[in-house]
């Protein structure tokens, strides 16, 4: 009986090891949610302009072409509910932040929760939990239930061949991104967009697999109270602290806004006019702007850093003149 025992052990026992070093791995892994909530923190006395939103607005404002000092703490499929947290978690730091650009687009409504495991992806990077979600084994061990053994395997992987792309480039980045988002360019004040177009995503079957997504997000959502109530919690602690929120949408490509559903639009539409007059508040909606060509995004929903600039720079304008008047 004891030599069985002596015999499993021996043999769970490098398991268990193997599993921890991993787990350690991968807890000091860098990524976009950490890289974003340190610099935030580190700049925080000077943020004078937030950006909040999901990827379009991650991708789509770089704050370096705004004249106020801004921060974009967007990120991808990050919810209302993660925008109201980060922004009121950090809230005291923020000594002179003035304004609060909150993205709204097509499915912005209809989800609180964010998408597959980014509730605890991002979780990992910045320490905020989302309501009633037990943490309990993704604290245990990130390489089982966090981020999966497949996914884990491909950070690890990514992370080793960054750190030796460091060695090569002084620059080279030490945080996980998208394809298209080239490895040697530097975060600046949040932002790191993608380069170029990439061309095979601009045809009808991938708008309308893209729009079939987001449609199926809508209309099976039973979140959009929860994520009006939050829209709420956000505008009233901004006011209650002298901060101006204005809502805002990134464009898309002319010909992916032809597939969009017209009925959702309109009932976007109305849902943020009601808010906007309720709280007196402002909505500069670009998304369906024919002023932004092909070349100014990567994919038919999201600008490259060409764009972005363009973009940015309109968006500081509006601001501006907002001030001015």
């Amino acid at each position: 009986m004891k030599l069985f025992i002596k015999k499993i052990l021996l043999f769970i026992l490098p398991i268990i090891i193997f599993v921890i070093s991993i787990d350690s791995y991968l807890r000091n892994i860098n990524s976009l949610y950490q890289e974003k909530n340190i610099t935030l923190k580190k700049n925080a006395d000077k943020i004078e302009v937030l950006i909040l939103g999901n990827s379009h607005a991650n991708y789509g404002i770089n704050p370096k072409f705004f004249n106020l000092y801004a921060f974009n703490t967007a990120n991808l499929g990050q919810s209302i509910y993660f925008d109201k947290e980060i922004t009121i978690r950090n809230l005291d730091l923020m000594k002179k932040l003035k304004y609060v650009l909150i993205s709204l687009d097509y499915h912005s409504l209809y989800f609180s929760k964010q998408r597959g495991e980014r509730n605890i992806w991002s979780y990992y990077g910045n320490g905020i939990k989302y309501p009633n979600e037990n943490y309990f084994k993704a604290n245990l061990s990130p390489l089982i239930f966090g981020y999966s053994p497949l996914i884990s395997y491909s950070l690890i992987k990514k992370d080793l061949k960054s750190r030796w792309n460091r060695k090569k480039f002084n620059n080279y980045i030490n945080f996980d991104t998208e394809a298209g988002v080239d490895k040697t360019d530097t975060i600046i004040q949040g932002f790191i967009g993608f380069t170029g177009t990439e061309e095979k995503s601009f045809n009808l079957n991938w708008y309308k697999n893209r729009i079939s997504n987001f449609n199926k997000l809508i209309t099976q959502s039973n979140e959009k109270k929860i994520v009006l109530d939050e829209i709420n919690q956000l505008i009233s602690t901004l006011k209650n602290n002298n901060i101006t929120p204005i809502f805002f949408s990134t464009p898309t490509y002319k010909d992916y806004n032809l597939i969009l559903d017209k009925s959702i639009i309109f009932q976007n539409d109305s849902i943020i006019k009601k808010i906007c007059k309720e709280n007196n508040i402002e909505f500069w909606d670009y998304a369906i702007n024919n002023n932004f060509k092909k070349s100014d995004f990567f994919n038919p929903d999201h600008l490259n850093k060409k764009g972005a600039k363009k973009f940015s720079k309109l968006i500081n304008k509006k601001l501006n003149d907002y001030i001015i008047n």
